[in-house]
């Protein structure tokens, strides 16, 4: 749950579900929500997803030249291990596809996606020897980071790998970022999901723009 969206609403309402209006959304985070819910935490999870909806399908830009180590040095890198299948998560504008071998982008808010749909809705039929998170799992809080993994985790061949940028919870400076919660990733909480799913960290490196570059190998 965004816990900034949440404050916000018990601070507008006085914790009293019954005084969220449509327009009261509107104004505070300028989204529309019609939806009647019985309590704020459904307010929250409608009101964080339609805000990470308009933020990242209209106002948010990659530029993969920037990254120095998860950007398109990762190109060569991946084909170079040969992989039959990979899935970009979060591929943004798919700029990987048709650059890395047998790559599937998916994406829910993007239409140049392979697939336009949520991590934890997508449904393939084989496993994957290359996962690509790169800024894509980095929203919410420990609990949502923690199951996204775990997905990709159960899309990954044994022995394969998954290659990450995440965001040590830097705002965006855009003000259609302003509610987005930005999950404050470190290196002893990347250690710690290693240990949980019995995975091998292969590499952790500080990448450009303040964020965290790492590898996981999938034990057997």
């Amino acid at each position: 749950m965004n816990r900034n969206i949440f404050a916000e609403l018990v601070n507008k309402t006085g914790n009293d579900v019954s005084k969220v209006t449509p327009e009261l959304i509107k104004n505070t985070f300028n989204v529309d929500v019609v939806t009647k819910h019985h309590n704020l935490v459904d307010y929250t999870n409608e009101i964080d997803a339609k805000c990470l909806h308009r933020y990242f399908a209209k106002h948010w830009q990659a530029d993969m030249k920037k990254w120095k180590y998860s950007g398109l040095s990762l190109i060569d890198q991946v084909n170079d291990l040969n992989p039959r299948s990979v899935l970009d998560v979060g591929c943004g504008h798919n700029e990987f596809q048709g650059k890395i071998k047998n790559l599937i982008g998916i994406d829910p808010y993007n239409h140049r996606a392979d697939y336009q749909v949520e991590l934890m809705s997508y449904r393939p039929q084989n496993k994957f020897d290359i996962i690509l998170a790169l800024g894509s799992i980095n929203f919410g809080g420990r609990n949502k980071i923690i199951a996204e993994v775990s997905k990709c985790i159960n899309m990954l061949e044994d022995g394969g790998m998954m290659f990450f940028r995440v965001n040590p919870g830097v705002q965006h400076d855009k003000p259609e970022a302003k509610w987005i919660e930005f999950y404050a990733w470190n290196v002893p909480f990347i250690i710690e999901l290693a240990e949980m799913f019995d995975l091998k960290v292969l590499d952790i490196r500080d990448d450009s723009n303040k964020r965290k570059y790492f590898v996981y190998r999938k034990v057997k």
